[in-house]
């Protein structure tokens, strides 16, 4: 595990194929809002891509990029799988 691990993986659903992508850490979000992201624009869109970028130059905490992450999912209607979190 490197310290831009995600303690809870993400499992993203792709609406146009149905399939699932796990989203385990800051560099894999940040590929995947950089690659295979359904919009290009938005304020939460913006923010991710941000503080992903600055949570791979070491600049901040990988929660803060899986919660941005969680918000551009959010905006552009990504559908999310996350475990539940005791």
């Amino acid at each position: 595990m490197n310290n831009k691990d995600w303690n809870y993986p993400i499992m993203v659903i792709c609406k146009r194929t149905g399939k699932v992508y796990t989203v385990a850490n800051t560099k894999e979000a940040l590929d995947m809002l950089l690659n295979a992201w359904p919009v290009a624009e938005g304020k939460a869109f913006m923010m991710a891509l941000q503080v992903c970028a600055d949570v791979e130059r070491g600049q901040g905490q990988p929660l803060e990029a899986r919660n941005s992450f969680v918000a551009a999912a959010s905006e552009a209607g990504v559908p999310l799988e996350m475990p539940v979190v005791q």
